[in-house]
């Protein structure tokens, strides 16, 4: 049934569909991006393009990778490729701390208990909130969230495929987004900093550089789902008279064990960050810099990541020893084994992806093309708030085709980031317009791959509903989201306002 129905299906959506299943597979992706690379140094360097680096002033020509030294230096640094791509061991530590968390319950039981005592309009909120902080618990929040909500909506006697709509549109259009730093941050800062570094090689930036447009975005994709939902999907939808197909109630339900499994991680965590917060209280703590600040260049900045990994830990920890999950070293061996079985995709695309970095950089057209290509938009005189705009659709778009924004960012990153720095944008505010441009249309593609898990969802509440149907319903939360966001960049970037712990929206402000 779902076959035929794909296969009706008409429009602009249905393009988009399919040539969104003509994409390769990253791997594929990235092989080609490389034998361009190759090419493009090959005739760069030949008809002699250079650029002058702004600051040391140095000239800079695209170097041929197709010639025998290149290819020795290349074939000499395989390994070490993996091993320098600058996200790949922070992943492998946080996606085994962070599956602790997931297959012992703790992220599960977490969000159920955030939404069972919701009412009202206060329920949309609640669920839209709670979405837009999901991608801390991965993928799988698409899943979870959707599927909680329409059983929440049902027991309330709403309409249950709103509910279910309402949570997936809500992780998806915030999953740049959050309340705590995660997984997200870990991953991109990296790529940010070594992008940058193509322009200022002594530039550095924290994980929290982001932090304030993060949380912020976060309440504003929740609203925009709120809003949404109460104007345009309910009104659509209407009442409920139907009777969902094998819906437990129990499937929102969280068990005695379950609770006090939660208070104690949740006690754990508290003490944990309270401990933190009263560490960095003196004015000489060991948490502060020299000069006794707690964000520019304190030793808190520099082992954020150490407390994030901790923060992930701790409670996953306490919640799958209290449920008897983890019963001794080798039921905690399996959960963490499975947890980097888990992310296995990854680690297979960094072999490329990091040949990719290498050769990206050894050829110098990273930094060729971000610096005149910087230069042609000066001269174009085109306002700096049009070039952000464009950034922002053009990562929403590119999203409709290529799901994983690690991978988009991967090839957006290393040119957008030291491009955009020449017209004296921090990267920091870069990597937010990846992650809030690259959310507004998660819940719209057809090639996420939980689209087909919330097909089926919502044929159990109603055996009519289509591809079109959830099409129709998704468009006004990637318009509501577009609206948002870019309002929220337009305010950022005319008041110039912070995008995180001591970094500016602009260089050198």
């Amino acid at each position: 049934m779902a076959q035929s129905t794909l296969i009706r299906n008409k429009g602009i959506l249905a393009s988009i569909e399919r040539v969104g299943n003509k994409m390769p597979h990253p791997i594929a992706l990235f092989l080609g991006i490389i034998i361009i690379v190759l090419v493009l140094s090959f005739i760069l360097s030949l008809l002699g393009v250079s650029a002058v680096h702004p600051h040391t002033k140095a000239v800079l020509p695209v170097k041929n990778l197709l010639s025998v030294s290149a290819l020795l230096d290349w074939g000499g640094n395989l390994s070490r490729n993996l091993q320098n791509f600058p996200v790949l061991a922070s992943v492998l530590i946080l996606a085994a701390c962070t599956g602790v968390c997931e297959q012992t319950g703790f992220f599960s039981t977490m969000i159920k208990s955030s939404l069972r005592n919701a009412s009202g309009n206060a329920v949309i909120f609640t669920i839209a909130l709670v979405g837009s902080c999901g991608n801390i618990a991965g993928d799988v929040s698409f899943l979870i969230v959707s599927s909680l909500s329409a059983t929440i909506f049902y027991g309330i006697g709403r309409n249950p495929l709103v509910g279910l709509f309402l949570g997936y549109a809500a992780v998806g259009g915030g999953y740049g987004t959050n309340l705590i730093p995660g997984g997200w941050d870990v991953i991109l800062t990296p790529v940010t900093v070594q992008a940058a570094q193509l322009i200022d090689p002594t530039f550095d930036m924290n994980l929290v550089s982001g932090y304030y447009m993060m949380v912020v975005g976060t309440f504003v994709a929740a609203t925009t789902a709120t809003i949404v939902t109460i104007k345009f999907i309910e009104p659509k939808f209407g009442p409920y008279k139907g009777t969902p197909e094998g819906l437990d109630a129990k499937d929102s339900e969280v068990t005695p064990l379950q609770t006090k499994a939660l208070k104690r991680s949740l006690i754990v965590l508290s003490a944990y960050l309270l401990f933190i917060v009263v560490m960095c209280i003196p004015q000489n703590s060991f948490l502060r810099s020299p000069t006794g600040s707690l964000t520019v260049n304190s030793p808190l900045m520099k082992t954020m990541y150490a407390h994030l990994v901790l923060a992930f830990l701790l409670p996953g920890l306490t919640f799958g020893i209290t449920t008897g999950k983890i019963k001794n070293i080798k039921s905690l061996s399996d959960i963490l084994t499975k947890s980097i079985i888990n992310i296995a995709p990854f680690i297979v695309i960094a072999i490329i992806v990091s040949q990719f970095l290498f050769l990206f950089a050894q050829s110098n057209l990273g930094t060729v093309l971000a610096i005149q290509g910087g230069e042609a938009l000066k001269a174009m005189a085109v306002p700096v708030l049009v070039i952000v705009i464009a950034f922002f659709l053009l990562e929403g778009i590119a999203d409709l085709f290529i799901v994983s924004g690690s991978s988009r960012y991967l090839i957006f990153g290393p040119v957008f980031v030291p491009m955009l720095m020449q017209l004296g944008i921090h990267p920091a505010f870069v990597q937010m317009l990846h992650r809030t441009g690259g959310s507004i249309c998660n819940h719209l593609t057809p090639l996420n791959s939980f689209f087909p898990v919330l097909y089926g969802l919502a044929q159990k509440y109603d055996k009519n509903i289509g591809i079109g149907t959830i099409f129709s319903t998704m468009i006004p939360y990637t318009i509501g989201y577009t609206i948002a966001y870019l309002a929220m960049i337009i305010i950022w970037m005319t008041f110039g306002l912070p995008t995180g712990f001591d970094t500016p929206i602009f260089l050198g402000q």
